[in-house]
C-alpha cells in the first residue's frame, strides 16, 4: 500500500501540453513587453530630441535673437561703463 502514494503534482498531466506551452510563452512575451513598451513609446515619441532636430531649432531661434537684437540695437547709442570714477 505504500508503494502506490506519490506526491501531489508529480501525477498530473496536463491534456493539452501544447495548448499549455504557447500559454506560458504568451506570458513571458507579455510580461517582457510591459517592461520595455513604456521606454519604447518614451523615445518614440521624444525622436526628435534623440535625433538633433531640436538642437537645430533651438539654433535657429537663438540666431533669429541674436539678428534681431543686433537690428534693434544699430540706432541706440552704446553706453559704456567708466569704472575710474
Amino acid at each position: 500500500m505504500l508503494n502506490n502514494i506519490k506526491s501531489f503534482g508529480f501525477n498530473v498531466i496536463p491534456e493539452n501540453r501544447q495548448k499549455t506551452a504557447e500559454v506560458a510563452v504568451n506570458t513571458v512575451e507579455s510580461a517582457i513587453s510591459g517592461l520595455w513598451e513604456p521606454i519604447l513609446g518614451y523615445l518614440k515619441e521624444n525622436e526628435n530630441v534623440f535625433s538633433g532636430e531640436v538642437l537645430v531649432e533651438i539654433d535657429k531661434i537663438h540666431n533669429q535673437t541674436m539678428r534681431l537684437g543686433m537690428t534693434l540695437n544699430q540706432d541706440t547709442p552704446k553706453t559704456t561703463i567708466n569704472y575710474e570714477s
